[in-house]
């Protein structure tokens, strides 16, 4: 009986040994992942304050006449969009994504070295013409987007 017994104690100390082990372990594993989540958290904000000072940068450029409208169209449109912004805030920046889309069309880079010189001067006046109709729009959204603070 008293071999039964010390085997039933030795049976439960070794179970709890590892039971402890396991809960150890199971704590390790949690406390990385909750210091991976405040790494991706911390990524994820220095990302998105890039993104918004790379906005502003871009609209001022537009503002000072640095920038033509469609490029700047372009790379803002893009950059909203990485930033995932819910509807309501995205709205007055609307004017960027039609006009994004008039603009789809065109040649860039190797495509538009390959055109003739009319092809190329037939895109330069399409372009000129998108931006012509929907200046006063995009100067607006611009003007909004120097100072463009998303929430938190």
């Amino acid at each position: 009986m008293m071999v039964l017994l010390g085997l039933a104690i030795t049976v439960i100390v070794i179970l709890a040994v590892i039971a402890g082990r396991f809960l150890w372990q199971v704590r390790q594993q949690a406390a990385q992942n909750a210091e991976k989540q405040q790494a991706l958290a911390l990524k994820t904000a220095e990302q998105r304050v890039y993104l918004v000072e790379s906005l502003q940068l871009i609209a001022g450029t537009v503002v000072n006449n640095d920038l033509n409208l469609s490029e700047a169209t372009i790379r803002c449109k893009v950059l909203l969009d990485a930033l995932l912004l819910p509807a309501e805030i995205r709205a007055p920046f609307e004017v960027l994504d039609e006009v994004y889309e008039h603009l789809q069309g065109f040649d860039t880079h190797e495509e538009r070295k390959k055109l003739t010189s009319a092809e190329r001067k037939a895109q330069d006046q399409s372009r000129i013409d998108i931006e012509g109709r929907y200046r006063q729009q995009l100067l607006g959204c611009f003007q909004q987007l120097v100072s463009f603070q998303p929430p938190a």
